[in-house]
């Protein structure tokens, strides 16, 4: 499994209408090998973690290669520029 995260720092009501796009987003269309997200917000220094996991690296890639409509499509609707992704290996996981 593989995690792709992505850190933002915005006032906080941009954190939550990020927390809206990316609720509405996934609604409409899941992505092959999705797993679901997690999304950690710290009101308090405005700063926000958005991880999403993947079944194979290749999903994940593949996700990536056609992310610049998504990029756009993010920053017009919740008026930010999203960050580079980090992708991590999942060494273990347990919810």
């Amino acid at each position: 499994m593989f995690a792709r995260v992505q850190t933002f720092h915005q006032p906080t009501e941009k954190l939550d209408e990020l927390a809206t796009v990316g609720r509405e987003r996934l609604a409409a269309a899941e992505p092959p090998g999705y797993k679901g997200f997690q999304y950690l917000v710290d009101r308090e220094h405005g700063k926000a973690l958005l991880i999403s996991f993947w079944d194979s690296e290749e999903d994940l890639r593949r996700l990536e290669a056609g992310n610049a409509a998504t990029r756009a499509q993010v920053k017009a609707e919740a008026g930010v520029e999203p960050p580079a992704a980090e992708v991590f290996e999942v060494a273990l996981r347990s919810l």
